[in-house]
């Protein structure tokens, strides 16, 4: 069988090389030898020939100065984690740019593409997709004059800080945005300090300072049982009736999520007759499990470009298990804390040594920032 003469040079590159130099060689020197014989135009040639081979020594030694300096740049270089890098590093893309589908992207595409780029949260996508659906399928209805069913917005979100409640109300006023519910879709994030005052009648005016700030948009509350965890006379009632009377008066311009731990939400929505009615649809949200926390760690270190060493994941496995336990743990948030503490150790580490590898992360740094989480500092 024939031998492909397209593939010589890919499976044979040495020696087809150095049989056509051999070659183009042994032509040029005959053409060289027969010019004199050739008449007034062969010998003009022959005379010129001093001039083009320095014209072709300087070719060849600009080709080479190139070839050497392309070599140079993307020549592998062995990091001392072991890991071989090819070429020279380029600026890790940032979150937006990772996210973004388009150049055209829209706010909401971007927030909802972060929410589907988020680790885990499979339940909570689901029902944030299902109800999007739900959303566009009522638009076409009323589009084509058919019958629309009024839907209650307001929702619950219950589970623990840090698994991605606001990267969830985010996406939900981008899809509302999409599908006209709301003109803006902006998230107002309030707690209780943001809504209750300090003296009486003046709490009334800052809840609905906030809730006039959400208009055309969601106002989330964060931690909404603390509204409801005082007496009778707490003024985080007269916050909650404030924010029930908006909702009334502004239904198709406001959406209020609720969001806090499952176990005190309900306190919450019994805390006066009118919420739990708004607040018809709960979306949980489960805390981190071991190894998605450590996907996470991995996934915020990838994205500033940082190398983990070999085995990190069972240097971190201990202190995640046993900093679950805790009351204080924030999920997420708790392993963005401990990355940076680990790069606070990196930076002490690379201030002794400032030619050591800027993307590399030592076994020592992840220590060092575990024994800083311990401190709390």
């Amino acid at each position: 069988m024939k031998l492909d003469e397209r593939r010589i040079f890919e499976r044979y590159p040495l020696t087809a090389t150095a049989v056509l130099l051999v070659g183009c060689s042994i032509v040029a020197a005959l053409i060289i030898r027969y010019l004199p014989d050739m008449g007034w135009f062969g010998r003009q040639l022959a005379a010129s020939l001093p001039w083009m081979a320095s014209l072709g020594a300087a070719t060849g030694l600009a080709a080479l100065a190139y070839v050497t300096v392309r070599l140079t740049q993307v020549w592998p270089v062995r990091l001392p984690s072991g890991v071989l890098r090819v070429g020279p590093v380029e600026p890790a893309p940032t979150t937006a740019d990772a996210i973004q589908p388009s150049a055209k992207a829209t706010a909401a595409d971007i927030a909802i593409a972060e929410l589907e780029a988020m680790v885990g949260l499979s339940g909570v996508k689901e029902e944030i997709n299902r109800l999007g659906a739900r959303l566009r399928v009522e638009r076409m209805r009323a589009e084509q004059g058919l019958p629309v069913t009024p839907m209650s917005l307001h929702m619950v979100f219950c589970g623990p800080p840090g698994v991605g409640k606001t990267v969830a109300a985010r996406a939900l006023g981008g899809i509302y945005t999409a599908v006209g519910t709301l003109q803006r879709g902006h998230v107002v994030e309030v707690d209780r300090e943001r809504l209750v005052a300090g003296y009486v009648g003046q709490t009334a005016g800052k809840t609905l300072k906030a809730c006039q700030e959400a208009l055309d948009g969601i106002l989330f509350i964060d931690e909404a049982y603390t509204l409801a965890a005082g007496g009778p006379n707490d003024f985080g009632y007269e916050a909650i009736a404030t924010i029930l009377k908006f909702m009334e008066d502004h239904r198709d311009r406001v959406v209020v999520i609720a969001a806090g731990f499952p176990d005190r939400m309900q306190k919450f929505l019994d805390s006066n007759p009118g919420l739990a009615s708004r607040f018809s649809r709960r979306i949980d949200f489960p805390a981190y499990s071991t190894d998605e926390l450590l996907e996470i760690f991995s996934w915020l270190a990838a994205q500033q470009q940082f190398i983990l060493p070999s085995g990190f994941d069972e240097q971190l496995r201990p202190w995640i298990v046993a900093a679950r336990r805790r009351n204080d743990w924030g999920n997420a948030r708790s392993i963005r804390t401990l990355l940076e503490r680990v790069r606070e150790a990196q930076a002490l580490r690379i201030a002794a040594a400032p030619r050591a590898d800027l993307r590399e992360l030592t076994t020592a740094d992840l220590a060092q920032g575990i024994a800083m989480m311990e401190e709390g500092t």
